[in-house]
């Protein structure tokens, strides 16, 4: 998701009007719409503002945020925040992989519960996020061969 759908639908949840918003974080009505439309990337001064007002983090405005029913994460909801299919989550939750969630089956049942972790499921979108950037660098493996040594 973009940071213009996550905006919206953050402003949609909370009820908040384009003009409120704006002068919450003290811009133009104008500016706010060139956000919303995507013409301009709000920078992240003003990304800090928006989650402040509506009450949300600014990585949940950066890289969205999977949805609660009933207070639990669905197997769907995470699929759709971190583009992983749903068998391939299920699947990885049954063997430790995801680091965001468990697999049990309960007493005398064949069948499998899956629980997932929101901050958990935050952070790896926000680490892959970074990673895909270049935000993180790997440290360079030593050359093999002599180091500081002369031709001869």
């Amino acid at each position: 998701m973009s940071i213009t759908s996550n905006l919206r639908r953050e402003m949609d949840e909370q009820g908040v009007t384009v003009a409120a918003l704006a002068a919450q974080i003290q811009c133009e009505p104008s500016s706010m719409r060139k956000y919303l439309s995507g013409n301009i990337r709000p920078s992240e001064r003003v990304l800090e503002h928006l989650a402040r007002c509506l009450g949300c983090k600014v990585n949940e405005l950066r890289y969205g945020r999977p949805r609660r029913r009933d207070g639990k994460l669905t197997t769907d909801d995470v699929a759709r925040a971190t583009g992983i299919d749903p068998l391939s989550l299920r699947i990885g939750l049954q063997r430790g992989i995801w680091p965001f969630g468990t697999a049990y089956k309960r007493p005398g049942s064949t069948q499998y519960t899956y629980e997932y972790d929101p901050t958990g499921v935050l952070k790896w979108i926000a680490d892959r996020k970074a990673i895909a950037s270049g935000g993180r660098r790997e440290e360079p493996e030593p050359a093999s061969g002599s180091v500081g040594g002369t031709a001869g």
